[in-house]
């Protein structure tokens, strides 16, 4: 049987866990932390239900998922405050 001191046997468990803890740490902050959406490609927000949703196709058109509309890429939604600005106006 290999003799060894208990100084020496805490001290090699205390480095290799010490070593393991900071290789996992580094390991971890290495990682990427999930993905990056590109607003003006892929998020699309739709006119009618204002159901904001992904769309990685890249066309100029897309359908709402939730309503089934179909609108272009710089469609704006119904805005509520230039209608009432320009009824008090007229």
């Amino acid at each position: 049987m290999i003799k060894i001191e208990i100084t020496l046997a805490i001290t090699c468990y205390l480095f290799l866990s010490l070593l393991i803890l900071f290789l996992w740490v580094y390991k971890e902050t290495k990682k990427k932390t999930g993905f990056l959406v590109r607003k003006e490609n892929f998020l699309w927000e739709c006119p009618l239900c204002f159901h904001i949703y992904i769309d990685s196709s890249g066309s100029e058109i897309s359908k709402c998922p939730l309503c089934g509309s179909l609108h272009k890429r710089e469609e704006t939604g119904y805005n509520v405050s230039e209608n009432i600005s320009s009824n008090r106006e007229g």
